[in-house]
């Protein structure tokens, strides 16, 4: 395991050529990502939606290394879910799992759920109104209302070139776009040329300009030989909490 994990970051830092990002979501330093893709059985949705409420903000009230946990629903199914988690280190990850309120909700949903799947990941490039500069002020992460979530294996030979890119296009993003609130990059951590991307955009109309702007269209174009494959998913929030929104006492917006 050891000797896997020096490999892996050896590999990171000479195929991505960035630093860790210093700040994640609310300016804590997120370094565990893990994400989660759940099938609820339909008859059990309304349960399942009130065992994550209550332990999400559970989550984000009593754990300081739980940086963020986002919950998303498919547009096409809602009974299949997407958990963006952030946390600020592996131990925070598994102190987490540790913790009275996710032993009661794991247990609890154990008959709720038709299909699980975990992916652990590590940041590539995590991008938030609260770590970029803006020009103008716009819509926190928790506030969003659309989502897209892409799934991308990059050519191995052009991870660095990739990586430029997407640093590039994303400051601007960011900076310059009042409707993006978060696009969150991260790496499969066994494979580092599989990538998601997890994108929040304060409605729909946001998503569709941020498409247009000259950044977008630069990377879109730059970046196409560099991607072997390429899935996209369009989501709705289920539940988004994080800590900036703990911190100036707001409360979740109504799917």
């Amino acid at each position: 395991m050891l000797a896997r994990d020096i490999v892996w970051r050896a590999l990171l830092a000479a195929l991505f050529l960035i630093p860790a990002p210093k700040a994640a979501h609310a300016g804590e330093a997120a370094s565990a990502i893990r994400i989660a893709h759940l099938r609820i059985k339909p008859d059990q949705m309304a349960a399942f939606a009130a065992a994550v409420k209550e332990e999400m903000e559970a989550a984000l009230r009593l754990e300081p290394g739980v940086t963020a946990i986002y919950a998303v629903a498919d547009k096409q199914d809602p009974t299949r879910l997407t958990f963006f988690e952030m946390y600020t280190d592996e131990n925070a990850y598994q102190t987490h799992r540790e913790t009275p309120h996710f032993q009661k909700y794991f247990h609890s949903t154990q008959d709720m759920i038709a299909e699980r799947a975990l992916l652990e990941a590590a940041p590539f490039e995590l991008r938030d109104k609260y770590n970029t500069p803006a020009e103008t002020s716009g819509v926190s992460a928790h506030e969003a209302r659309a989502i897209r979530i892409a799934h991308l294996r990059i050519k191995p030979d052009r991870m660095a070139a990739f990586a430029a890119a997407v640093k590039e296009g994303m400051e601007a993003a960011l900076r310059l776009e009042p409707g993006v609130a978060a696009i969150y990059a991260v790496a499969d951590k066994q494979d580092p040329t599989r990538m998601t991307f997890f994108e929040m955009y304060a409605d729909e109309n946001a998503y569709q300009m941020h498409r247009e702007t000259p950044h977008f269209q630069k990377y879109f174009h730059s970046t196409q030989d560099m991607i072997a494959e390429r899935a996209l998913l369009e989501a709705v929030p289920f539940e988004l909490r994080d800590k900036h929104a703990l911190r100036a006492g707001k409360k979740p917006v109504a799917p």
